[in-house]
C-alpha cells in the first residue's frame, strides 16, 4: 500500500511538472485562448495533481471510510473527464503523450483504494460486540 502511495505522490509531482511545461505555452497559443485562459488553465492542472496528492495522503483510510471512498470517486471521476477534455481540446502528441498516461494512473488509483469498497471485519468497534454479546446472553 506505502509503495502504491509512492507513486500517487510521483503522479503528483509528475502532474504539476509535466503538464505545466507541456500544456500552458500551446494554451495560449489556440484561437479561443484569452486573459483567462492561463489561470484556468493553472487552476486545472493544480486540481488535477492535488488528487493525486489526495490518494498519497489518505490511502488506506479511503478503504475504510464511506465518504472518503466517495470524495476518491468524485477527484477520479474529475481526473478522467477533465484529462478527456484537455486530449479533445489540445488534439496534439505532446499532450497526449502527457494526459493519457496520467489518466491511466488515475484508473490504477480508482481500482487500488476505491474499488475493494469492503471493510475489514477487524475493524468493528469493540463495544458494539460487548453489548450485542450481553444481549444474546440475557436472553
Amino acid at each position: 500500500m506505502k509503495l502504491v502511495q509512492a507513486l500517487a505522490f510521483l503522479a503528483g509531482l509528475a502532474a504539476l511538472f509535466a503538464t505545466s511545461l507541456t500544456l500552458l505555452p500551446p494554451a495560449q497559443l489556440h484561437p479561443f485562448a484569452g486573459d483567462a485562459t492561463l489561470a484556468v488553465m493553472g487552476a486545472g492542472i493544480l486540481a488535477f495533481a492535488s488528487g493525486y496528492f489526495f490518494f498519497a495522503v489518505a490511502g488506506y483510510r479511503i478503504v475504510r471510510s464511506a465518504w472518503r471512498r466517495a470524495m476518491a470517486v468524485a477527484i477520479a471521476l474529475f481526473q478522467l473527464v477533465a484529462g478527456g477534455a484537455m486530449i479533445w481540446l489540445y488534439p496534439e502528441p505532446a499532450v497526449l503523450g502527457v494526459m493519457l498516461p496520467l489518466m491511466c494512473v488515475s484508473v490504477f488509483m480508482f481500482t487500488s483504494f476505491v474499488w475493494p469498497a469492503r471493510r475489514n471485519p477487524a475493524y468493528r468497534p469493540a463495544r458494539w460486540r460487548e453489548r450485542h454479546d450481553e444481549a444474546a446472553s440475557r436472553r
